[in-house]
Order: C-alpha cells, then structure tokens, then sequence
C-alpha cells in the first residue's frame, strides 16, 4: 500500500516529528519505515519551497533537519510535472508577457506557441494561486484575461479541490485517532533488541539464584557476571527479591500506562483535552489534571514520567506527612503544646499558608499520629486528652506555650 503524506499515519509522523522526535523514533510511532518517513519529508519540503516559502523557514516548519537538505534543495528548481506536459520554460515567459498587454488567452497561446489547453492549464494554475493569496475573482478575471463563464468553472473547481483536501485531512485525523489505542498497544509491546532480551534473561536467573539461597558472589560466578552487575541490580530493586506474584490489573480507578500513552499520543494529534476525555471515556477534569501535573512547558506529554510518578504515589506505606515535613510538624507539635484542637489546627494553617500546599494538614491525620499505634511523627503526651469532638484542656494549670516536647527532658 503506497501511503501519502496526508494519510493518518503521516499525520502521526509529523506531529512526532514536530515534537522533537528523531526521525526512527516517530517512524516507529507511525508504523512505517524510516525511508517512508523521509520520502514525506522530502515532499513536504518540495512543495513548501516551490509555494516561496523560504528555506529557513521551511525547516523550522518541518522542525527536522537533515544531510539530505542539499539534494532537497537542488530539486526544487528542476521540472517536476509530468514529461506530456513540460513545456520549454521560454515559452511560458512569452504567454504571460503577452496576457499582461491585454491579448486574450487564444491569442497569447497563439504567440507562445502552444496548444489551447496548455494555456488554459497555465491559467488555471495561476488563478489557484491568485486566489490562495487573497485575490477576489473579479480582479482575477482581468488580470488573466478570462471570460466570466471560464471564471466561474475554475472557482467550482477550486473549491471541489479544496472540500475534497478537508474532508480528506478530516478522514485522516479520524483514522488517527481511532488508532490511538492501537498505537499505544504497540509502543506497551516494543519489541526488545537482542541485548535487551540477554540482559532480562539474565536478571531473571539471577533473581531466581538469589530466592535459592545464593550469595551475590556466587549467583553471579555461576550465571558469568561480575559480583558489581549483580550489586547494581540489588540497588535498582532496593536490596529486596522481586516477588513472583504477577502484577494487579488495572482497578480501573487510576489511568494506566496505556491510557497515558494515549493521551500524549492524541495530544499530539491537536485533540483537546475534553476530547480525549470523551475518547478514553474519563471525566474531562481528569485528563486535564494529568496535563496539568506532566506536561513539558512546550505542551507535550509525558506518559512515562506520569506513570513512574503515580506509581510511585500509590507506593505502601507511605511515610507519614508529619514525618517527611519537618517544618509542619513543628508546627503542629507547638500548637499542640499550646493546647489547640486538630480542628483549629488545620484550619489555621489553611488561613495562614493560603498559596502553600505543603503546609495544608487534615485533622484526621492529627488525630491518627496522636491516637493510633503506628502514627508517627507528634509527641504522645497529648493522646489521653485528645478525642475527636473533645477539645484540649490545660493541665495542672501549666501553660506550656513553646515546649518542644522532642527537646524537653
């Protein structure tokens, strides 16, 4: 199947190309073989280059350069219509030189030399790009010496060529994003290089030397490794044996790999994001707070990040807010010397630090560092007196305004 650069698989090409992808990484997205992808290249330079549009300016367009810019270039002043309608260069200046002293179409194609239809196909192509550029028809008409009827046929050709061109880039942004899913299937099951394989194998049996009981030094003596690439893979496993229990499916609660992928994938495509939401079938203020958490600042997505990130925040256990933020839990613990309620307590951070998430805190934490076992992170000499619902009542008299109980002796 011979694919044109307006198919949806060329519009995935250069949205990849356009984001700052190499050429074989947006191949791969594409699904086509990277001399396909330079084939469209080429076009699309050819023809911007042939419309005026400067070189400069065409790369930047494209946003993709090559060493093969210098063969692109030297063809854009060679011919490139068809051998049966190639007409000596010459001949054409005498056509237009005699249409601009006002002698009609028949009679220039006449001086020039040429056949009737040759210069109706040259007007034709000169009125498609009078008419690009802004021009009326009317002043079209007379620039070209045309006859009203002849006007008029060439406007309803125009404009079938310019409905045909739309719904056909509209056809193809559909079969790209009705392709999404299928892209994003693909990049989930990138097929690994041999090294790749190797490396997986072998990890594997190391892993499994190690749940028999091996040392490091010996899993690796027997598997031909040196005992360092063994230590680098406990590091990257935090010095725990992977577990053989296969991974959870997805709850469908949180979007996955696939659906990111997705969403990069369509953002590319100019969807929006409560279009996307419609096609992953989320709520439009979901996929709007992904973009908004991983995005880079020129607009694109990052799935990976995104999902090494909301992995990472679905991680248990957890390390306890008033455990990781020093500076909240200071100041937590001081308003509980001074005998504050959790409730006053998170209400006056909230009042105190409006634009500072960080320092924002909800009285049932409070409440599990004071009460439960396991919290962590606030002093316990509180816990008898603080009950949800009950306040904080001062003992003996005493006001213990700024003791830190962590320093106190």
């Amino acid at each position: 199947m011979f694919l044109t650069p307006s198919s949806s698989a060329a519009l995935r090409f250069f949205a990849s190309i356009k984001d700052g992808r190499g050429l074989k990484p947006s191949a791969r997205d594409a699904g086509i073989d990277k001399e396909v992808g330079y084939r469209w290249l080429r076009e699309k330079y050819l023809k911007s280059r042939r419309d005026g549009i400067s070189a400069s300016e065409t790369i930047a367009e494209l946003g993709f350069t090559t060493s093969r810019l210098m063969g692109w270039e030297a063809e854009v002043e060679r011919p490139h219509e068809r051998n049966h309608l190639r007409v000596d260069a010459d001949q054409e200046v005498v056509f237009w030189a005699a249409i601009d002293r006002g002698q009609r179409m028949e009679t220039a194609a006449i001086v020039a030399g040429v056949a009737r239809s040759t210069a109706y196909r040259w007007a034709e192509k000169r009125f498609v790009e009078l008419r690009r550029s802004g021009m009326i028809v009317r002043r079209c008409t007379i620039l070209l010496q045309l006859t009203g009827p002849r006007v008029a046929a060439l406007e309803r050709r125009r404009l079938a060529s310019v409905r045909k061109a739309a719904a056909a880039a509209t056809a193809a942004q559909k079969k790209a994003v009705a392709s999404s899913s299928r892209y994003a299937d693909r990049v989930l099951l990138d097929v690994a290089t041999e090294g790749q394989k190797l490396f997986r194998s072998r990890r594997a049996q190391y892993w499994q030397l190690m749940r028999d009981g091996l040392s490091n030094a010996d899993a690796c003596r027997l598997l031909g490794m040196h005992p360092h690439n063994g230590t680098l893979l406990r590091e990257a496993a935090k010095f725990q044996i992977p577990s053989l229990n296969p991974k959870p499916e997805p709850s469908g609660r949180y979007l996955d790999a696939r659906e990111r992928l997705q969403i990069a994938d369509l953002l590319r495509l100019k969807r929006s994001s409560r279009k996307i939401a419609v096609e992953l079938g989320w709520h439009p203020s979901t996929i709007s707070r992904e973009l908004k958490r991983h995005r880079r600042p020129s607009g694109d997505s990052l799935p990976a990040s995104a999902q090494h990130d909301a992995r990472q925040q679905r991680a248990r256990p957890k390390t306890r807010k008033l455990v990781a933020n020093s500076p909240l839990r200071i100041l937590v613990q001081r308003r509980l010397n001074r005998f504050w309620s959790p409730d006053e307590i998170s209400g006056w951070l909230r009042k105190g630090y409006p634009d500072d998430l960080s320092m924002r805190i909800c009285p049932e934490t409070i409440y599990r560092a004071l009460l439960l076992r396991d919290g962590e992170g606030l002093h316990k000499r509180f816990a008898l007196k603080c009950a949800p619902g009950d306040g904080f009542v001062k003992r003996d008299g005493r006001d213990d305004s700024d003791e830190d109980p962590e320093s106190s002796t």
